[in-house]
């Protein structure tokens, strides 16, 4: 594996700036998630890491190798797509092979029939089959090798994708929403099982997603971009909790923090750290509550409060004492210690 590192990248496609003087540096074996909206930047940097794309400038460097100049072939690098990108008249033996096949044989020895009596071909197939069979077992796939992708769920087709990329031990791996096409339940599974191969491997990983729940459950840092820049770069519970601009607080965490202007800035607060108590009471904001979503184990609480543009939102457990009610007219308060400060521009201040 290897460390990957970008320094003042840019690339503009036409008139637009798609990437602005990003620098980043990803640590051997860590598992980096870019996050970002559809349109921030996010896979257009990925793909000039897999050699798909060239930047315009700024260097990007694998390992110890400056590669802007490299074709994709050259950089060692394997890529999962959100397509999954599988021939569907290969079995999964030979989609998770076909890497290996093209390397380790020639034209000549690919051949069907012909190619089975050159010399060298039933040893380097003998090869292949052992590669193949290593990662399908890693991956809980090796009863499938003979099915086409056709008769694979969404998770196994999946799996056969990671089973390519893995064969060929690249010095890292990148995913593009390699989740989004599965249904909820089967993205749960496949976080975590994507999350204990990367730690079984102690692979680089460069993971792009818009969402949320895999960015932090699964990082080790995560990268937050918005508008083609980097916007702050953190372990997930550091992202969540210790924001470096406003931007950031609003893009991570759902539902999103509150934000109330104030005099020369904003205060910012998480949904849980509001308790909701009487109108009158010390330090509450007063206003009337327009939703209270029940969700089972907690309570959302949308609360309408004057001169704010949106609805402020509290997050009870199921079992507070407080059953709000539609209507009602409440108080908000924040927890003490848990309102976060940002000046005019929407940049952090700190006490």
């Amino acid at each position: 594996m290897a460390a990957i590192s970008f320094e003042n990248v840019r690339k503009s496609f036409g008139a637009v700036e798609v990437l602005k003087d990003v620098s980043l540096n990803i640590a051997d074996g860590e598992f980096l998630t870019l996050l970002g909206p559809s349109g921030c930047g996010k896979s257009t940097l990925l793909r000039i890491v897999a050699g798909l794309e060239r930047n315009d400038s700024g260097s990007i460097t694998i390992g110890s190798r400056r590669v802007d100049a490299l074709p994709a072939r050259d950089r060692d690098i394997a890529m999962v797509f959100q397509s999954y990108a599988l021939y569907p008249h290969m079995t999964v033996a030979e989609n998770i092979g076909l890497p290996l096949t093209m390397r380790r044989m020639n034209a000549w020895q690919r051949l069907p029939g012909l190619g089975a009596l050159l010399p060298g071909t039933r040893a380097a197939r003998k090869s292949v089959d052992q590669d193949v069979a290593e990662a399908a077992a890693a991956l809980d796939i090796g009863a499938l090798l003979q099915r086409k992708p056709s008769q694979l769920s969404g998770g196994q087709k999946q799996r056969v994708a990671l089973g390519r990329a893995m064969v060929r031990h690249p010095a890292a791996f990148l995913l593009d929403e390699p989740l989004s096409n599965l249904d909820a339940k089967l993205r749960v599974q496949m976080r975590a099982e994507l999350t204990e191969l990367q730690r079984r491997l102690g692979a680089t990983m460069i993971y792009v997603t818009h969402d949320q729940s895999e960015a932090m459950t699964m990082s080790d840092r995560v990268a937050v971009m918005l508008a083609g820049k980097l916007q702050q770069v953190a372990p997930p519970r550091q992202l969540y909790d210790d924001p470096e601009t406003l931007a950031v607080a609003e893009f991570v965490g759902s539902p999103k923090i509150n934000v109330l202007p104030v005099e020369g800035g904003f205060h910012a607060v998480r949904p849980e750290a509001m308790e909701v108590v009487a109108a009158d009471a010390p330090g509450a904001i007063a206003g009337r509550i327009r939703l209270v979503e029940h969700l089972g184990s907690e309570s959302l609480v949308h609360v309408e409060v004057p001169d704010v543009p949106l609805p402020l939102i509290a997050r009870l457990e199921a079992m507070s004492a407080r059953d709000p009610k539609r209507g009602e007219t409440v108080g908000l308060r924040p927890l003490p210690g848990r309102v976060l400060k940002f000046d005019a521009a929407g940049r952090r201040v700190r006490d």
